[in-house]
């Protein structure tokens, strides 16, 4: 027993318990047990030995001498063991333990021992080293290399040769961090944060990362060193398990202050994680952007926006994926490389949007998730979130950028480039859409193919280029179809190219509008070029207003739902065409389709030609005349138009159900409608009892009607011509009913008529071509119920009776008498005259009539003498 512990208590040898007690407990402020554990411990023991030595002195003397007697070892073994002490002094020191100049200074001192001293003391020293949980992996590394521990373990511990190889190879790892950065005066504080450490590592690469955050959500007390190697490491490993940390972001921001660019960029990096955490929103958006425009951190940045946003801006969740969208390509002027001048959606783009769920979000927005991610991108699923933008919000106008970069022409893509938002995120968004809208334009002004496209479409009044048309595959069809996408106010010629190529898939987004033109007479809306200059949002109102005409006539009732919804959106002038309508969708005067349709005055052209599209509308019947089924047009008549019949003539609506009721067992039914609609007007009494009995229309109406006297009269005799069967038009014929179908100037009930007489005359030609009729040949000049054309005509007439006038002359030079064969050959040029008459006016027969003039034009279709001359 050593008699240091008399030393440390500061007392002389004395069998006094108060003496003792009161010098332990004057010691005990200077080695506090938090400050200083090991002296505390050490103060501790030889506390308990003063006192086992007070209670028996004479024992503990003996006990002492014993161990002195023991102590008389050899000098190899004494070395031995301070060899050993001083190692494991070395390890318990908290200012050398960790220190790599105070081991070489330990490993120098290997030169006072002898070599036999010293191989057996470095077996002893590396079990104290296994046995040591906190030790320096770099330190040890040193004096397990001078030692040759690995070499020589196979001899000395040949049975334990595993566990000293993992040992070794644990070593060779090296220390989590630089510890001589760790306090130098607390030893406890030392190995509390290497073992917290150490867990956190373990932990991360072997659990799953709620078992992280787990771990670090336990109060402990550490100190954490200016290390940035393991800052860095407990920055990844709280991100990893998404853990807060004010302290790892306060010594992230001094890092930032205080270093260079690149170390400053890797820091901002943890300090955008944990403001994220923290949810301090403002800084992590902002060191996030700052990040986003580093190339080595976009991507890492941009899945970080994409979170922030989702949690914070769900609706702008797919503007942001849009406008992050990196479409890299080659200059417009890449010869023979075109295809990748054009700006795409990337496959990272198009994933992110596939994993967006549609259900989550408005339809407006959601229309432009299903636009996005549809291979055609076809512009009719956007027109409602287009619509929403009138200039008062810029999360529509953001919207509508998006999606002008695909349908946006040259003017749209500049106003993405001169806009500006004041809200930090929304001009994140806007750059990157700028961005993209640049490469628009490059490839839009400058792509050779979209030039010499437009070069045709705008100044060539030819056939269509192969290159561009898509019935020839041509190369360049692409790119016709892209511009096509992209709508403007194109010149006339323009339109009537478009017109004459309707293989590009109805025209892209000029497909309404070129119907319009052609249908309705151009009633889209007039471009205010005086506005532009003055009003940088006039040209965007023009377009949208167009929009709204091609939304109306894409679903009438639709559209109608939608702008009664959202009203406000919508305010025209009092002279503007379309405001009549506007005010009937907003009316609270109708609950269904077939209530609004009959509250809809059809008052201009363009009203009708939108209403094409109308469930069951009469504008609808109109537009195919082909496919008019009359059981439909008089359910309809009977159930649904009956408010809509009601604003209309009584003689216009006298000629509709003539035409609908033309059976012989309608008879009856059709008497009490005209009667009823005639009432007690002695001029439609009159105008009844013609169209019932197919007589003339009095002079007392044609004086009191002459404004509806022409057309109604022509659609009547028109109709009684096709009521027999087997009737059919001549072109002629045929041409003026689709002039008043076509003609929106005329009244809807009497283009309903036109449309139902071509209908009644496309099914007596199909009842004709269905028929088992015989094929006409120009020989065939004995058929009285042939045809023929003006050729076979006159070929019949020349031809036969120049033969038998040759024959007549040739009997005449015969003197016997041939009276008899005189008259039969007379008899057959006059029989073969006939016969060719009636071939000529069969071939000229419609609407129950014959043509006798043999320069009647031949009827190109099927009549109830069978098909056209067969030449």
């Amino acid at each position: 027993m050593n008699n240091n512990f008399w030393q440390l208590l500061g007392i002389d040898k004395t069998i006094d318990i108060t003496e003792i007690r009161n010098a332990y407990r004057a010691k005990l402020p200077q080695y506090h047990p938090e400050t200083d554990p090991v002296g505390f411990k050490a103060l501790r023991e030889a506390y308990e030995l003063a006192l086992q030595y007070a209670k028996s002195p004479e024992e503990t003397d003996e006990q002492s001498n014993q161990e002195q007697e023991e102590v008389s070892i050899t000098e190899e073994e004494r070395q031995v063991k301070e060899i050993c002490d001083n190692y494991q002094a070395l390890l318990d020191d908290p200012a050398r333990c960790n220190d790599v100049d105070e081991w070489q200074k330990f490993i120098a001192s290997f030169f006072d021992y002898p070599m036999s001293v010293l191989d057996i003391a470095k077996w002893k020293m590396l079990d104290i080293s296994y046995d040591t949980l906190t030790i320096s992996l770099t330190c040890l590394k040193i004096l397990a290399e001078n030692l040759r521990w690995r070499q020589q373990v196979m001899d000395h511990y040949p049975d334990k040769i595993e566990m000293y190889e993992n040992f070794f190879d644990h070593i060779e790892r090296g220390d989590l961090f630089d510890y001589n950065c760790l306090p130098k005066n607390n030893k406890a504080v030392q190995n509390e944060t290497i073992n917290y450490v150490r867990n956190a590592q373990w932990i991360f690469w072997d659990k799953p990362y709620k078992e992280l955050n787990k771990y670090f959500s336990i109060h402990t007390v550490i100190y954490l060193p200016n290390n940035q190697e393991l800052m860095e490491d407990l920055a990844h490993w709280h991100s990893f398990a998404k853990m807060k940390n004010k302290s790892l972001l306060e010594y992230a921001l001094t890092r930032i202050a205080n270093s260079n660019q690149d170390e400053a960029n890797q820091w901002k990096v943890v300090a955008a994680i944990q403001y994220s955490l923290l949810e301090d929103e403002e800084n992590a958006f902002q060191f996030w952007v700052e990040l986003y425009h580093l190339p080595q951190y976009q991507e890492q940045a941009a899945i970080w926006l994409i979170k922030w946003c989702t949690k914070n801006h769900h609706n702008y969740l797919p503007l942001l994926l849009l406008a992050l969208n990196q479409s890299y390509c080659l200059p417009a002027e890449t010869d023979n490389k075109y295809l990748y001048a054009i700006p795409q959606l990337t496959t990272t783009t198009n994933s992110r949007l596939f994993k967006l769920k549609i259900e989550d979000y408005p339809e407006e927005i959601s229309s432009v998730i299903r636009w996005a991610t549809d291979i055609n991108w076809n512009y009719r699923q956007v027109l409602y979130t287009l619509l929403h933008d009138d200039g008062t919000s810029s999360f529509y106008r953001l919207y509508r950028h998006a999606i002008m970069l695909r349908h946006g022409n040259e003017t749209l893509l500049h106003a993405i480039l001169n806009d500006h938002f004041e809200d930090q995120f929304e001009q994140f968004i806007l750059q990157n859409l700028q961005r993209q809208a640049k490469q628009h334009l490059e490839w839009l002004t400058k792509l050779s193919p979209v030039q010499e496209f437009k070069a045709w479409l705008y100044y060539d009044d030819t056939i269509i280029p192969t290159q561009f048309d898509p019935d020839e595959n041509g190369e360049y069809v692409l790119f016709g179809r892209l511009w096509l996408d992209r709508f403007d106010d194109i010149p006339d010629t323009a339109k009537l190219n478009l017109y004459r190529n309707i293989s590009y898939r109805n025209m892209e987004m000029f497909d309404w509008p070129i119907y319009f033109h052609f249908r309705g007479r151009d009633n889209l809306p007039k471009l205010p070029v005086e506005l532009i200059t003055d009003n940088k949002d006039a040209y965007w109102q023009w377009y949208r207003h167009c929009l709204l005409v091609v939304t109306i006539g894409n679903s009438p009732f639709k559209a109608a739902n939608f702008i009664r919804k959202n009203n406000q959106l919508f305010h025209l002038p009092d002279d503007d065409q379309l405001t009549p309508l506007l005010n009937t969708f907003k009316s609270n005067e109708w609950q269904n389709e077939v209530e609004l349709y009959n509250l809809i005055d059809c008052n201009n052209k363009l009203t009708s030609s939108m209403l094409c599209n109308y469930p069951n509308a009469i504008e609808y019947f109109i537009d195919i005349p082909e496919d008019v089924n009359f059981t439909d047009i008089k359910q309809n008549i009977d159930q649904l138009w009956q408010a809509k019949l009601a604003n209309h003539s009584p003689a216009y609506l006298m000629l509709l159900h003539t035409i609908i009721l033309n059976k012989l067992n309608q008879k009856e039914e059709l008497h009490q409608v005209l009667q009823k609609l005639a009432g007690d007007d002695e001029a439609l009494q009159q105008l009844a009892k013609a169209f019932e009995n197919k007589l003339s229309i009095s002079s007392s109406f044609r004086k009191e009607n002459r404004d509806i006297y022409q057309l109604l009269n022509q659609l009547k005799t028109l109709n009684e011509n096709l009521s027999e069967d087997n009737m059919i038009f001549n072109d002629d014929k045929s041409n003026k009913l689709e002039n008043i179908r076509s003609d929106t100037d005329n009244d809807l009930i009497l283009r309903l008529c036109s449309t139902l007489l071509l209908a009644k005359n496309i099914e007596n030609q199909k009842n004709l071509e269905a028929k088992s009729l015989p094929k006409n040949k120009s020989h065939q000049i004995w058929r009285w119920n042939g045809r023929t054309n003006g050729k076979g005509f006159y070929n019949q007439i020349c031809c036969v009776t120049t033969i038998l006038s040759f024959l007549i002359i040739k009997l005449s030079g015969v003197k016997s008498s041939h009276h008899m064969i005189y008259y039969i050959l007379f008899a057959l040029i006059i029989i073969n005259i006939i016969f060719a008459i009636r071939r000529r006016s069969n071939d000229a027969y419609s609407s129950g009539k014959y043509r006798l003039s043999i320069f009647s034009p031949s009827i190109n279709q099927t009549n109830r003498y069978g098909p056209p001359l067969d030449s």
